[in-house]
């Protein structure tokens, strides 16, 4: 890299060019000494024809000589970073990118061993899925030990993304249907069938949805692997018929009944909640344990639809809170689930008659909700309309 503006001081002696650079920096008038000095420049390139700048202990690293760096303009004196350079191969030492021809050999070399170390580590996730998977399928789900929770989950799963072919579970992330109201909800459904080995990572689940250490799978993202149902072959189609369309012979007791619709009628209440909080352009992340305690509360006394009204009438009080006395938009979410609480305990004090909400047209019922309320309890709508129990 030469300095193109240097030849323009040609005609002066080395003791002008001093002389020159000292006016300068002396804050003389630029246009005076272009003038006196007979220099063919425009006034803002002035101190870009002085000698370059050499920096004895800075070294190129390619060419292991100093390097160089233009004389700073008067505006940028003292503060201004230099860009130090090489005058034999234009390499920049102190700027983010280099395009010399070094830097740039060098990001190639970079990329091609990058791309062979991703190439290396690829290969040994899908040997290593596939051991888990061979391994792991090995004990497939004997049946008859599956539980109406299992079932439950297992049949939500099978319907949302099981492949035309009935051979893999889809990833949920490129499915449209909806598993369950939250995605919280999809995540545990998800990792408790995994835990229990009910399904299993299939040997062309996407590599950058699981994570490996030491030889083994140590983490995953559950919207993104794809899945095997781990059941035996024999018999499998009419299996997995039978897992797809639920026929619960036996009688579910209260205790599971209970359990099932106030954790779906929960997540159902969480979906709508959040949905208002975007509507009104409040954070959902301040929404913890107190909220979701106090509409666990709440649905002990009133239904789904009905705590949609409670849900509605808070979140819109808590936005009119924020808007009229300037307060923090966490202070305002906190009065939530106090606000939620207090409506349900009103209304059970006065007895009122509390309207019911419909489903939001943006949100319908999740594959699960319709599962259990049509195929398991056999109550249909009444599964949202009415109280848990």
């Amino acid at each position: 890299m030469k300095n193109i503006y240097q030849y323009k001081l040609s005609h002066l002696t080395t003791e002008q060019i001093q002389e020159l650079m000292k006016r300068y920096y002396n804050n003389e008038k630029n246009n005076l000494l272009i003038e006196e000095y007979n220099i063919d420049i425009r006034n803002s390139l002035l101190s870009k024809t002085f000698p370059l700048k050499e920096h004895k202990n800075t070294l190129c690293p390619f060419c292991n000589i100093p390097m160089f760096s233009y004389r700073e303009s008067k505006s940028t004196y003292n503060w201004h970073k230099e860009e130090i350079f090489c005058k034999k191969c234009s390499h920049k030492h102190n700027v983010n990118f280099c395009d010399c021809l070094n830097c740039k050999k060098n990001k190639q070399i970079l990329q091609e061993i990058q791309l062979q170390e991703e190439k290396l580590l690829n290969n040994k996730k899908i040997e290593i899925i596939l051991a888990t998977y061979i391994d792991e399928s090995k004990k497939p789900i004997d049946l008859d030990i599956l539980t109406i929770k299992d079932k439950l989950y297992i049949s939500a799963l099978l319907r949302t993304s099981l492949s035309e072919d009935l051979e893999y579970i889809n990833p949920i992330s490129s499915i449209k249907l909806k598993l369950a109201p939250t995605q919280k909800y999809k995540m545990n459904l998800i990792s408790d069938l995994r835990e229990k080995q009910f399904i299993l990572f299939s040997p062309n689940t996407a590599l950058d949805s699981i994570i490996v250490e030491d030889e083994e799978i140590v983490s995953y993202y559950p919207m993104n692997v794809t899945f095997k149902l781990n059941i035996d072959l024999e018999d499998y189609e009419e299996n997995i018929q039978n897992l797809l369309h639920l026929n619960i012979i036996e009688d579910i007791d209260s205790e599971l009944k209970i359990e099932l619709w106030s954790e779906i009628a929960l997540s159902e209440c969480l979906e709508f909640l959040y949905a208002k909080m975007e509507e009104y352009n409040l954070p959902i992340d301040y929404i913890g344990d107190k909220t979701i305690s106090a509409l666990k509360e709440s649905l002990k006394h009133f239904s789904t639809s009905q705590n949609f009204n409670f849900i509605w009438r808070t979140v819109k009080n808590a936005a009119a809170f924020y808007q009229k006395d300037k307060i923090s938009k966490k202070h305002a979410v906190n009065t939530i689930a106090g606000g939620i609480l207090r409506s349900c305990e009103k209304a059970k004090a006065e007895n009122w008659e509390v309207k019911g909400y419909s489903r939001d047209y943006n949100y319908p019922q999740s594959i699960i909700s319709e599962i259990f309320f049509d195929n398991i309890l056999e109550i249909g709508d009444k599964g949202f309309t009415s109280v848990v129990g």
